[in-house]
């Protein structure tokens, strides 16, 4: 698909740049995480597009506060709240059913929330943090809302991962229990940038597996990196993203460029063919994906089985209806 587009932006194109010319009226898109950094200017570009967009977010009075914003901005912007605490599945659990009961259409759903180096090691439910918020969460979220994507079709879902999955760990070579064990830990004993990285291997191994899956079915995936050190409070839990924005600033991007690929991914006509890709800096540069690892079917299959198994175990403990 590369050789048969033009590219038209790079990495300090931000996010309503993406979308010039762009009209999105009657479009829904659902996006996780829009309290803070990317995830607010995600929504904003969208919102001045035209989107109804749903905000799946744990602060809701942080997320009245945006939607107030927005509406100042546009007098006639679209938008819901949803309450969505990715720290719990069964918070998880609710927000889907919920979004289900509305009746909304799905044109678009980005999984954009995540934490690096949280200060709390393990979920409400016992899993290690980044792997059972960036992962485990997102895809309760995006199994319950598939069937609203496919009936909405064409459809795209952009998750959002991150060049550091390359350094997953994961060996190619190695029997497919050792890679489950390394991208599902069942502890926070690794360094929080290995688990951090872990857990951005599954989004992008799951967004590669909905793609083989699901784009007969009219849905198009795309698998997002913002961009290196792009300015946001990610690891806001561990106090030291105030010091990093700062020595960074020069050589990174902002939260309007860093959420310009997923507005690109989510809005712009061009891409809708381009699915089961990896982005960057609206490109599907794949330089620096490990694609030994990424593009390993096996692997995307056993992960996708594997965490299905995780959340039925956690149903049964629970008492949770499946």
């Amino acid at each position: 698909m590369s050789n048969e587009r033009k590219r038209q932006f790079h990495s300090r194109t931000h996010a309503l740049e993406a979308l010039e010319g762009i009209n999105l009226n009657g479009k829904t898109i659902a996006i996780t995480g829009t309290t803070s950094g990317i995830g607010v200017e995600t929504a904003r570009a969208l919102v001045l597009k035209g989107a109804h967009i749903v905000m799946m977010n744990r602060n809701l009075t942080e997320s009245e506060k945006q939607k107030r914003r927005f509406i100042e901005e546009k007098p006639s912007a679209q938008i819901d709240i949803v309450e969505c605490d990715l720290n719990s599945l069964a918070s998880v659990k609710k927000a889907s059913q919920v979004y289900l009961q509305k009746g909304w259409p799905l044109h678009g759903l980005i999984l954009n929330a995540g934490v690096m180096g949280p200060a709390t090691k393990m979920t409400s439910d016992g899993f290690e943090a980044h792997f059972g918020i960036n992962h485990i969460a997102h895809f309760i979220i995006l199994q319950a809302l598939l069937p609203v994507l496919r009936s909405s079709a064409p459809s795209r879902l952009v998750i959002v991962s991150s060049a550091l999955a390359n350094q997953s760990c994961v060996k190619p070579n190695s029997p497919m229990e050792k890679k489950l064990e390394t991208l599902c830990p069942k502890d926070a004993s690794k360094f929080y940038l290995h688990l951090y990285a872990c857990s951005k291997m599954c989004n992008m191994l799951t967004a590669f597996k909905v793609h083989r899956d699901e784009f007969s079915n009219g849905i198009s995936t795309y698998s997002v990196h913002p961009g290196s050190g792009v300015r946001t409070d990610l690891h806001r839990d561990n106090g030291v993203s105030k010091f990093i924005n700062f020595i960074s600033t020069p050589i990174t991007k902002n939260a309007s460029q860093g959420a310009a690929t997923s507005v690109y991914c989510v809005g712009h006509p061009e891409v809708k063919e381009a699915s089961g890709r990896y982005w960057e800096s609206c490109w599907d540069d794949e330089k620096s994906l490990d694609k030994k690892v990424a593009r390993d079917e096996e692997l995307q299959d056993a992960l996708w089985k594997k965490t299905e198994e995780l959340i039925e175990e956690w149903e049964r403990k629970n008492g949770v209806k499946m």
